[in-house]
Formats: C-alpha cells, sequence, structure tokens
C-alpha cells in the first residue's frame, strides 16, 4: 500500500475513535477536532489514485467487505449517531439546500448533521476494519472501493456535515449548553 493509503487508514481511525468517544468530549471541543479531521480525509481521498482504470465510476466491490468479522453493525452506527445527535442538542437538524430531494421540493429539506457523520463513520470504519483485515494483494481494490464511495455520496456527505459543523462551531452555540 501506497503512502495515500496509509494515511488514510490513519484518518480513518482517527475518525472512528473521534466519533466513539463524542460522549466523552465537550460538544465544542468535539467539533474543533471534527473540523481538522474532515478535511483532512476529504484531501486524502480526492488524492486517491483514480479506481482501476475507469475516471467515470463503476463499484469495485469485488473484495468481499462482508466478510470481515469487524463490520460495523446497526446498533454500532445507531450509537453513533444517537451520541452525536445528543451533543448537537437542538443544533443536530439543519436546512441544505444541495440536498437531492431539495430539487423535487418547495419545501426546505432538514438533515440530521448526526446521521451524515454517522454515515462517513460507518463507511471509515468498515473501510478501515477490511483494508486491515484484507491480504496485502487486496489493498488496491479496498482502495479503488473507497474512492468509488467517495465520488458517489462520502465527498459530497463530508462537504455538507463540514459546512453545517463549521456553522454551529463558529456561533459557539454549544459553549453554553
Amino acid at each position: 500500500m501506497d503512502t495515500n493509503g496509509l494515511q488514510l487508514t490513519a484518518l480513518a481511525v482517527g475518525y472512528v475513535r473521534l466519533l466513539a468517544g463524542v460522549a466523552e468530549t465537550e460538544p465544542q471541543k468535539f467539533l474543533n477536532n471534527l473540523l481538522r479531521l474532515l478535511p483532512a480525509l476529504y484531501a486524502n481521498l480526492i488524492e486517491l489514485k483514480p479506481y482501476g482504470e475507469d475516471e467515470g465510476g463503476e463499484d469495485y466491490d469485488s473484495y468481499d467487505t462482508g466478510a470481515i468479522l469487524g463490520q460495523l453493525t446497526e446498533e454500532q452506527y445507531a450509537a453513533v449517531a444517537g451520541s452525536v445527535a445528543t451533543a448537537m442538542g437542538q443544533y443536530d437538524t439543519y436546512l441544505d439546500t444541495p440536498a437531492e430531494d431539495m430539487r423535487y421540493s418547495d419545501t426546505p429539506v432538514a438533515v440530521s448533521l448526526s446521521e451524515q457523520l454517522a454515515d462517513i463513520y460507518q463507511s471509515m470504519a468498515d473501510f478501515a476494519t477490511t483494508i486491515a483485515e484484507a491480504p496485502a494483494e487486496a489493498a488496491a481494490e479496498v482502495l479503488a472501493d473507497i474512492k468509488y464511495r467517495f465520488h458517489a455520496y462520502l465527498g459530497d456527505t463530508m462537504c455538507s456535515a463540514l459546512r453545517a459543523a463549521n456553522v454551529i462551531y463558529q456561533s459557539k452555540v454549544l459553549e453554553s449548553e
């Protein structure tokens, strides 16, 4: 695995640890750490080599990530999303005009920051577990799969979550709560 793949793995583990520990962290400190980590993850993912020879994006999910024992469970996902929602309180839900549903609606679309962060958490936890357990010859396929997922939805989710987290952090509304 190249240096970028190793850095991505370290960042993914850092993100998983950050979200797993959100209940023990002051909300403003959590947001500060998140605002440092999300851009680093995004930058690393965008720098990954294209997945295979296909620049357009085919799902290279040929390595069976479901066979890995450490894959995130529904309960773990719900626990992380719940912890983030608790930390964000009333600021967890925000209006997101770039949301796909907004194109077909006359009313604003509410988005949950905790669900977005949990979605990223699920992808990062699955990636980190898979890359750690996969044979060395499968690393390229695992990296290709996360690159595909980045282009398909993770990049947009990261940008949206980063924007919302920044607004909450800069307003310092969670310092008093």
